[in-house]
């Protein structure tokens, strides 16, 4: 799966470089381009192929509101995760009725950035027809702390989530190695969580025998639903 392509609209520059960093942190995301206002946005919406557009709301020239209403008249096929400081009511249904993905209020912390970009993630790499779990899981309404409390501790839903689905993506095995490359964590991270969905029967973990060393340990998807109280 190649990465998803990533444009930031956002007329703070200090706020814009957290923006740059934090999506230049999460795996799976490559900022493509970078917009002061929506005039600027637009612009690079046409010269450049975008995913996602992290857009603001109280910017000079065209307005977010106004950006996102451009965008769905000119059909244009990506989508959108709304960071901003606006937290007005009309403000956020409006954002909805124009299909935001995410809204995120101002100030914001990475964890809480991270989770929308993951959310999207998972989102991006489903194929196929979405049971209600799926769907529940990549819309945030799956009940995410009532799932974080009845999984082992140390391990979260969203990261769950993130290696399930970086299984669901092949077709063979993959190592625990792979598995943390993929997911931006560490190889014992990443073994944790490949080890729980095996103890759940939600995967299988088969050893590859090399002609030198140590067996690598592949693990394998069996079933692409929750299996975590979800």
């Amino acid at each position: 799966m190649s990465d998803i392509r990533v444009l930031i609209v956002e007329d703070d520059p200090m706020v814009m470089d957290i923006h740059k960093r934090f999506v230049l942190s999460i795996p799976g995301f490559e900022l493509v381009g970078l917009g002061a206002n929506g005039m600027d946005g637009l612009k690079v919406l046409e010269q450049r192929s975008v995913d996602l557009v992290i857009l603001d709301i109280y910017m000079p020239e065209l307005d977010g509101l106004e950006t996102l209403h451009e965008i769905r008249r000119r059909r244009r096929n990506v989508d959108v995760i709304v960071v901003s400081a606006a937290h007005e009511t009309d403000t956020v249904r409006d954002v909805m009725r124009f299909g935001a993905f995410d809204y995120i209020v101002k100030p914001f912390t990475y964890e809480r950035f991270k989770e929308a970009m993951e959310g999207y993630l998972l989102y991006w790499a489903q194929k196929g027809d979405l049971d209600q779990g799926a769907i529940d899981r990549i819309m945030r309404r799956g009940s995410r702390e009532k799932r974080d409390r009845c999984l082992p501790k140390g391990l979260g839903s969203v990261q769950l989530d993130r290696v399930r689905s970086i299984l669901m993506g092949e077709d063979g095995a993959l190592s625990a190695d792979e598995v943390a490359v993929r997911a931006g964590v560490s190889r014992v991270t990443a073994r944790r969580y490949l080890e729980y969905l095996v103890s759940i029967n939600r995967a299988a973990v088969e050893p590859l025998h090399r002609d030198v060393g140590r067996p690598v340990n592949l693990y394998r998807l069996l079933d692409a639903k929750g299996g975590d109280c979800s």
